[in-house]
């Protein structure tokens, strides 16, 4: 009889999506062009660095150069997909974060654990889509991509960023006398584990470049060894046991945003001082949303060109999801602050809603995808 508190070996579906991660390195320029990103050809060299990186030893450096981890391999296999259309994640769409959650979901009965190789510039975007997309999911999603290429000369943070993804796709500990592995969608980036609603892009350069400054962190990578904290990441609620019994789930449908449907997707609207919403085209996004990134825990300005058009947006039946510009912080104080500053009726004041710990990432992706449903009927999010 097979010892059931022994890690049996698990298979991970590694998806490569594009983005940096799996661009041509260029002296002068990164470039997302059809060279860069031919998946007829350069895709194939990718999958052959990353075969190099993931077997036996291996050390990796960070931006200074110092060793930063050395890596063995341990008891798994992995496999990998590019899809048919790698692009740079900034022509990223809602679209595109259901097509890669339409390949999760396809193969989820294949393997135990997925990792998603994502650009950096709508990655958080893509994250948060991702998990609302693939609601209670019962196995790891890890996204992460890196800043500078796989295939670039030197020192690169996608090594770190894929091996360390593997490591957490593949984590199992003994809990309670079973075996636990992670469930839902994360973030790996640079030693950290983070969830996928609640990531932010918080330097533009740095391998550091994600955070999640609203939520604890998950886990780390510490000696090459994946650590999924109990308190600070909560483990219970992180993981789930190891059951043979894997039933199937759904992707949730992507609304339809077109024209045909004359719905536009939701707009975001950073205030600033000065703002006047007659230059923004609020009048078209009725039958949609809008995302207000306000001022500290959430307030906003009582001006004639301010609140005299959005309480007219309000009164024809458009959404405002309000969520603070701070990287850090809860903004359900700043309900009450951006509330009282705004005269409102009753009527419009139901369709106002504070994001509390929401990103803008995240507020944005639940603003796409559940706009018709009561998930974006509350009043806070």
């Amino acid at each position: 009889m097979a010892d059931s508190k022994r890690p049996r070996s698990r298979s991970v579906l590694v998806i490569d999506t594009g983005g940096t991660f799996s661009m041509e390195y260029d002296s002068e320029q990164v470039s997302p062009g059809k060279r860069g990103l031919d998946v007829g050809k350069d895709h194939q060299e990718v999958l052959k660095k990353l075969k190099s990186i993931s077997e036996g030893e291996y050390e990796y450096f960070d931006d200074k150069g110092q060793e930063k981890d050395r890596y063995s391999k341990k008891n798994f296999s992995w496999t990998y997909h590019a899809l048919s259309e790698r692009i740079d994640s900034s022509s990223a769409t809602p679209q595109s974060w259901h097509d890669i959650a339409k390949v999760i979901f396809e193969n989820q009965l294949s393997f135990d654990a997925f990792v998603v190789i994502h650009g950096t510039d709508t990655l958080m975007y893509a994250s948060a889509g991702i998990t609302f997309l693939l609601p209670k999911f019962t196995k790891p999603v890890i996204v992460t991509g890196a800043q500078i290429p796989v295939l670039a000369p030197g020192a690169s943070d996608a090594v770190g960023n894929f091996l360390g993804s593997l490591a957490f796709a593949t984590w199992t500990a003994l809990l309670k006398g079973r075996l636990h592995s992670l469930k839902g969608v994360f973030v790996y980036f640079n030693t950290k584990l983070m969830r996928g609603t609640t990531v932010v892009k918080v330097d533009s350069q740095r391998w550091d470049a994600f955070d999640s400054p609203r939520a604890p962190i998950v886990g780390e990578l510490i000696e090459g060894k994946a650590e999924v904290y109990d308190k600070r990441g909560d483990v219970s609620a992180a993981t789930k046991p190891e059951v043979s019994d894997r039933s199937e789930l759904r992707v949730r449908p992507l609304p339809l945003y077109s024209e045909a449907s004359k719905r536009p997707y939701p707009l975001i609207i950073h205030l600033f001082p000065g703002i006047d919403l007659k230059h923004f085209a609020l009048g078209e996004h009725t039958n949609s949303a809008i995302i207000l990134a306000a001022y500290g825990s959430g307030n906003g300005p009582k001006l004639d060109q301010f609140w005299p058009y959005l309480e007219k947006y309000l009164d024809n039946g458009g959404l405002v999801a309000v969520v603070s510009e701070c990287l850090s912080g809860r903004t359900s104080e700043a309900y009450e602050a951006c509330i009282e500053n705004w005269d409102k009726t009753d009527e419009t004041d139901s369709r106002i809603a504070t994001c509390q710990y929401t990103t803008l990432p995240a507020a944005y992706a639940r603003a796409v995808l559940f706009l018709d449903e009561y998930e974006c009927k509350k009043r806070t999010w």
